[in-house]
């Protein structure tokens, strides 16, 4: 029986039921095999290469620091959650105040809510941890990430160059 604190619930528009919480040592496999579960065009867009696989750093980076990292679950209450997606805020080390926003969910629940969900949870938590404002940078042609961000906060700077896209939004 999954006895997991859920930071929000809700149900996704096609009728799944999911919940946000902290990212836990326990999903790294999980995360790991997700990954997988990215088509090459929704890894390129997220990291803005191709990507064939996490290296140990990237691993390391999201399990091994202080950081705050949500994942999006389907909620199931016999068994162990499944991992759908996870964003994640790192404080910039020149301004505390601010974090770099990353998000990926799978590509069977894009356009759904999840990316709306993760993003609203993180943007609360990072509130609560002093963290005022989130800075993005994504293809300039991505604009899922740019409309999850905009939700969440004012819009500080939005300027693309070159075919990326640099965004900063104030969390309100």
């Amino acid at each position: 029986m999954n006895t997991m604190t859920y930071l929000t619930e809700g149900t996704l528009s096609h009728g799944l039921r999911v919940a946000v919480r902290p990212l836990e040592p326990g999903d790294r496999m999980d995360l790991v095999n997700g990954f997988h579960h990215l088509s090459d065009e929704s890894r390129y867009r997220r990291f803005m290469s191709p990507k064939p696989r996490l290296n140990n750093a990237e691993i390391r980076q999201l399990f091994e620091t202080e950081e705050l990292a949500l994942v999006l679950v389907w909620q199931r209450s016999s068994c162990k959650d499944i991992v759908l997606g996870i964003a994640h805020a790192y404080r910039l080390s020149g301004d505390p105040a601010t974090a770099e926003y990353c998000i990926a969910v799978t590509d069977e629940i894009h356009g759904k809510g999840a990316g709306r969900m993760l993003t609203n949870a993180l943007a609360e938590e990072a509130k609560r941890r002093g963290i005022q404002r989130f800075t993005a940078t994504m293809l300039g042609t991505n604009d899922a990430p740019a409309r999850l961000l905009a939700g969440v906060g004012e819009v500080l700077a939005d300027g693309c160059t070159m075919g990326t896209r640099e965004m900063t939004v104030r969390l309100t």
